[in-house]
């Protein structure tokens, strides 16, 4: 009996030693990475983006999109890695069962804590369990919350500004962005693979704006680089650094448009419409299609799209994936649904 003590004792104490230079062992590289972050957020240039390898953008509403994403998880050949804040789509979740059935490597992570609703995500988890379907919930020590909008089906990648919902694909303004280019595969199937474990790490990308770890900078970057125009959806807009930034460009003559939710839809931002009027910023406030899309625009040159929120824990606090294009065919057909949206 002391022998079967011992070895018990000896085995946590091991435990324990090697939790312990994990813990620290993680430590020490997050800081190496936050040091090798600094270094390139003070060489980035909007200049140096480079253009992916294939790039195609789709908006909502639109139900024949759900029936594309559909077809694309249906015909995949080795793995589909999701990452979201909301996952309620009913034909989204028979897809990836089908795909288990097919022996396809399928992870889920999903936000368990949703914002006023923090057992939206459970009957979900619970089918994909049922259904033999590797499902985590995201960090929340990382993390204030998951509002991530990612899939990787194969070697192509799906980021988007809508929700896996019935709504983001009926009701919503939102885009989806369908990219293939080997480095951004791999820094997100990095990113995905740590946050799938837990594991508190930097993965950096010129192309990419990763939350809470170099989202302010690149964002100040961006908008003050403007010299002709700004174009932006917002759904929830609570940031004031970003809004001092609006008024400043607005006072250098700078072309600035904003696209926001009905305010019966999104009373939150009265006090920052009352603040774009002052400062004389043009907006429109649409009841139909609601806006749930987050973009920026500048100059007609350079793309910002994104989940995350313009307030301070979805920029400094949560975990958003967002994505800086340059390409013009992308651009234009961003403009045509602004545009029209603007005139409405």
């Amino acid at each position: 009996m002391k022998k079967i003590i011992s070895l018990i004792l000896l085995f946590s104490l091991l435990s324990c030693s090697n939790n312990y230079t994990n813990f620290h062992e993680n430590k020490d590289n997050f800081d190496v990475n936050k040091t090798e972050i600094k270094e390139n957020l003070s060489n980035f240039s909007l200049s140096n983006l480079r253009e992916f390898e294939s790039i195609e953008i789709s908006a909502t509403p639109d139900k024949k999109l759900l029936k594309e994403i559909v077809k694309k998880i249906d015909e995949a050949k080795a793995r589909i890695f999701v990452e979201v804040y909301i996952f309620t789509e009913k034909d989204l979740q028979k897809a990836l069962v089908r795909a288990k059935k097919r022996w396809i490597d399928v992870k889920v992570i999903m936000e368990k804590n949703v914002y006023k609703a923090w057992n939206l995500n459970k009957k979900t988890s619970d089918n994909f369990a049922k259904n033999n379907i590797e499902t985590v919930w995201a960090s929340d020590t990382n993390f204030a919350l998951t509002h991530t909008k990612m899939m990787i089906i194969d070697d192509a990648r799906i980021i988007s500004t809508g929700n896996y919902s019935y709504s983001t694909f009926s009701k919503n303004r939102e885009f989806f962005i369908f990219v293939k280019d080997e480095k951004l595969l791999w820094n997100l199937l990095n990113i995905f693979n740590a946050d799938f474990t837990y594991k508190k790490e930097i993965i950096y990308d010129e192309n990419l704006i990763l939350s809470p770890y170099y989202t302010r900078e690149k964002f100040d970057i961006l908008l003050k680089s403007a010299k002709k125009s700004i174009k932006m959806y917002i759904q929830n807009f609570g940031d004031t650094d970003i809004l001092e930034i609006l008024k400043s460009k607005q006072k250098e003559w700078i072309d600035i448009e904003i696209i926001m939710p009905d305010l019966k839809a999104l009373p939150a931002n009265k006090e920052e419409i009352v603040e774009l009027d002052k400062a004389g910023i043009k907006y429109k406030l649409l009841k139909s299609p609601y806006i749930h899309a987050k973009g920026i625009l500048v100059d007609d040159k350079y793309l910002y799209l994104w989940s995350v929120n313009m307030s301070y824990y979805s920029i400094e606090k949560n975990r958003e994936i967002w994505l800086l294009i340059k390409e013009q065919k992308i651009i234009s057909k961003f403009n045509e649904v602004f545009s029209l949206d603007f005139k409405k």
